[in-house]
């Protein structure tokens, strides 16, 4: 008899975690036996989220090499060169396999699932899959899945050069591996957060994907934080900005755009880590609303313009809220991102190499306007991913592959 029994599989980071924790959640609600592994401890956040499974994860030290890191100054510093980016992408994606299929092999041989759904760029996930028989679910924490093959950036031009690499990970073991840009696709079903309102199929190309539009939970999502709802002040529109979890560490362009929006009417929330500790925290102006973390979801229905970083989640979230994006890309997809938003008319790029407070004042003021084609765009994308079913209707499409075995396609 076959158990109800699904191991997730995911990287130990916010960006990558966040979007799988509705679809555990209703997985979990429909009665199912979940597990999940990371390279790290996550138990924190997905027992607050409310998520009863076994967590496994790597019992040894992580990042035994100090070049290895992954949030910080000392990253930021080192995502200027463009050779350590390569290699820091390299160990992730590749030379951490081996190591990761180990470990994987055990957790599956103690946890016996039906199927495993994974981050698609845990390409070990889909290998240990393989080897027992097991049909596995890629989540993409990004747009990956709906990338137009024809657009480059300096990530793409990276997996060019690990083609080969990555290819024979999966030639090894007599697989075919097809590969959009960081994910590999499944043969089985692949769930990726977005619309056709966003990216139509026609133009990426995408006939394998399910889109579920958000990714908000059932609840809690176990990331939250408290927060000084009081202190928005109404009647001001109101500016959020993160650089996310990793590469916050930029203190200069929130020192520009403190500068650049210093209007009576406009309060700005920054969202600034570790940031918040250091003395560049009392050179902020009054004007300021700064926090180490924000709870994003909670904040985000105040919020006028959101400015970011490009990180996937966060582009998502705040389209899925109808509110539109100014964009200031460091690396990797988020230059993917920065074409998702300008192509949809949802957005804007800043240039955070030239960083210009009268520059990115004359950008962002016009996105505050109500009459403004950049926030009616964002509004209607906004609608078509609350329209969508979002967590459930992905937790749906995997029962369907558990009950049935069968592959998804969408009807295009």
């Amino acid at each position: 008899m076959q158990t109800k029994k699904i191991l997730f599989v995911t990287i130990p980071e916010k960006g990558h975690i966040n979007p799988m924790i509705g679809v555990a959640q209703h997985l979990q609600a429909m009665g199912y036996e979940l597990a999940f592994f990371a390279q790290v401890d996550i138990s924190l956040q997905l027992r607050r989220a409310g998520l009863q499974g076994q967590v496994y994860h790597d019992p040894s030290p992580v990042n035994i090499d100090p070049q290895f890191i992954t949030k910080g100054a000392d990253f930021v510093k080192k995502l200027a060169n463009k050779e350590w980016l390569r290699q820091w992408i390299k160990t992730l994606l590749i030379d951490a396999v081996p190591g990761q299929v180990q470990l994987l092999d055990a957790v599956v041989k103690n946890f016996a699932p039906s199927l495993i759904v994974t981050d698609p760029m845990v390409y070990a996930a889909a290998l240990v899959a393989h080897t027992h028989n097991l049909p596995w679910v890629g989540i993409s924490s990004s747009l990956n899945p709906i990338t137009p093959d024809d657009w480059q950036c300096e990530l793409t031009d990276t997996l060019h050069t690990l083609e080969p690499l990555r290819n024979a990970l999966f030639e090894a073991q007599g697989l075919l591996p097809r590969f959009k840009v960081s994910d590999a696709i499944s043969p089985w079903l692949n769930i990726v957060f977005a619309t056709e309102t966003y990216m139509p199929r026609h133009i990426c190309g995408n006939d394998f994907s399910y889109y579920a539009g958000n990714s908000f939970p059932m609840q809690s999502r176990g990331d939250e934080t408290d927060f000084p709802f009081h202190r928005l002040e109404p009647g001001k529109r109101k500016v959020y900005m993160s650089m996310g979890s990793q590469i916050y560490y930029h203190p200069h362009l929130f020192s520009t755009v403190a500068q650049a929006l210093y209007d009576d009417d406009i309060q700005l929330v920054f969202a600034i880590n570790e940031l918040l500790n250091t003395p560049f925290a009392d050179t902020l102006p009054r004007h300021v609303m700064a926090v180490s973390y924000a709870p994003q979801l909670q904040l985000l229905p105040y919020i006028d313009l959101v400015i970011s970083h490009g990180g996937a989640n966060s582009a998502m979230e705040a389209l899925a809220n109808g509110v539109p994006l100014a964009l200031l890309p460091i690396c990797n997809d988020q230059f993917l991102q920065a074409q998702f938003v300008t192509r949809a008319g949802a957005g804007i790029v800043l240039n955070p190499h030239l960083p210009s407070a009268t520059r990115y004042r004359e950008q962002l003021l016009p996105l505050l306007q109500a009459g403004s084609p950049v926030r009616a765009h964002a509004s209607s994308i906004g609608a078509s991913f609350r329209a969508k079913t979002g967590p459930l209707g992905a937790a749906q499409e995997i029962e369907k592959l558990f009950l049935t075995r069968q592959p998804f396609h969408p009807l295009l």
